[in-house]
């Protein structure tokens, strides 16, 4: 019994001292804000692509938010982001959401395309390199935004501060796909991110 209860004892403190624990609150209180900050360039972050070229739900509320942004926003640039790296797929996911944005009015000189990022860190990584080579400018005179689902909007938050962008801008996408799973997901997430922030950056 006594070590049924250290086991039990035990559990509860690693539950208890979690990242998670700390990390979870912020990613339901960030879902919840509806942010439209403003921003000069607007990485728009990829998500699933369905067989060869077919954006899944949560990619097709990225990408309509960012349209709605985009008509409201003249001046913004959009960073559409994401590679090609599935079993079926033929198209990048940044290629997938340029199409939707020129088929739906958006002039192509407003759009860069980042297509090789498989995960968000590198996203943000490849993104920020093409922001300053098309500015001319350093990453912290410039105003860049990042849009995303909104339970994704903490973590990539996060993330990008450890890439250096000091004053970050966020627009957010309202999620209705499997959003216990996403919040689940989020959850797990938290063990990488924490590591990540101690000894990666």
């Amino acid at each position: 019994m006594n070590k049924i209860f250290k086991s039990v004892l035990g559990i509860s403190a690693a539950a208890l001292f979690s990242p998670a624990v700390v990390y979870m609150p912020f990613v339901i209180r960030d879902s919840l804000k509806k942010y439209d900050d403003d921003c000069e360039y607007l990485m728009i972050l990829g998500s699933v692509v369905i067989g060869a070229d077919e954006p899944s739900k949560q990619l097709t509320e990225r990408m309509e938010r960012a349209l709605a942004y985009l008509n409201l926003h003249k001046c913004a640039k959009a960073v559409c982001c994401g590679g090609c790296f599935r079993k079926e797929q033929k198209v990048s996911e940044a290629e997938v959401i340029k199409r939707f944005l020129m088929n739906n009015g958006i002039e192509e000189n407003r759009i860069l395309l980042e297509d090789n990022s498989k995960t968000t860190y590198e996203n943000f990584e490849f993104a920020l390199k093409i922001i300053k080579a098309d500015s001319g400018k350093s990453i912290d005179k410039i105003k860049i935004g990042f849009l995303t689902s909104d339970y994704h909007i903490f973590r990539s938050g996060v993330i990008a501060k450890q890439m250096g962008i000091k004053n970050v801008h966020k627009v957010s996408a309202e999620s209705e796909n499997e959003i216990l799973k996403r919040y689940l997901r989020e959850y797990f997430v938290s063990y990488d991110l924490a590591y990540r922030s101690i000894f990666k950056r």
